[in-house]
C-alpha cells in the first residue's frame, strides 16, 4: 500500500485530468460582473454572500439576520462540516466589504429583522433548498463564461482561497475564514498554478525588467 505524505488531505486544486477546480483571478472578476444576469436581488445576495465569505452553498443557506454584524461588517457563518463535539455549535466570523454588508442590508432589511426575530425563532435569509441554490450560481457561471469542474459552488470557494493566498493573507486567517480542520488543507491554496503562479513569480521579476 502506498504510504501518504504526512497531513495529506486528499482535497487538490485539479481533477485526475489536470483541470482547474478554481476560478482564476480574472474568472473570478468576470463571476462577479456577472452576477446582474440574476435579477431578483435576494436570490442575486445568495451568490454575493458565496463570493465574498468563500462560505459552502448549505451554510449559506442557513444564515439568518442574526448572523450578520451590520456595525462590525461581519458574516457569522455555522461551520456545517465540524463533528464531534463541535458539530453545529462551531461558528467563524468572516470580514466582508461594506459595500456588501450595505446591499444585504437593503435587501433583507436586516436591522428590522434583528429586532423583531428572537433568537432561534429568526427565519431564513433565503427560503429555498440546495438545488435552486446550485442552479442560482450554475445560471452566473454560464454567463461568465465558466464551464467544467470549477463552474459551481465549490469553484468559488475555491477560488476565494486561492484569491486570499495571492493576496498574502496570512494561512492562519485563510484557515479560519474557510472553516478548514488543519493548515494541511488550506496549504493547498499556496500551491497554485497558471496565471496565479505567473503572478506571484513576477514579484521577482521586477527589477529584472
Amino acid at each position: 500500500m502506498t504510504q501518504l505524505p504526512p497531513g495529506f488531505t486528499g482535497l487538490t486544486l485539479f481533477t485526475q485530468d489536470g483541470e482547474r477546480k478554481y476560478l482564476s483571478q480574472t474568472e473570478r472578476q468576470r463571476f462577479h460582473e456577472a452576477l446582474s444576469i440574476i435579477e431578483d436581488l435576494r436570490d442575486r445576495s445568495f451568490c454575493e454572500m458565496i463570493y465574498w465569505t468563500g462560505c459552502r452553498p448549505s451554510e449559506a443557506l442557513a444564515l439568518t439576520a442574526l448572523n450578520i454584524d451590520v456595525e462590525e461588517q461581519l458574516v457569522v457563518i455555522r461551520s456545517l462540516k465540524k463533528r464531534g463535539k463541535w458539530k453545529n455549535r462551531h461558528f467563524r466570523p468572516v470580514p466582508v466589504p461594506q459595500g456588501f454588508i450595505e446591499r444585504m442590508e437593503e435587501t433583507h432589511t436586516l436591522r428590522l429583522q434583528q429586532a423583531s426575530c428572537e433568537g432561534k425563532n429568526a427565519p431564513l435569509l433565503w427560503r429555498f433548498g440546495r438545488t435552486k441554490g446550485w442552479r442560482l450560481i450554475r445560471t452566473v457561471m454560464r454567463k461568465a463564461g465558466i464551464t467544467g469542474a470549477k463552474g459551481c459552488g465549490r469553484g468559488l470557494r475555491h477560488a476565494y482561497g486561492v484569491h486570499a493566498a495571492i493576496n498574502a493573507v496570512p494561512e492562519s486567517r485563510i484557515k479560519k475564514w474557510l472553516g478548514h480542520e488543519s493548515l494541511a488543507t488550506t496549504e493547498i491554496y499556496l500551491d497554485v498554478a497558471g496565471p496565479e503562479d505567473r503572478l506571484i513569480a513576477s514579484r521577482m521579476w521586477a527589477e529584472d525588467t
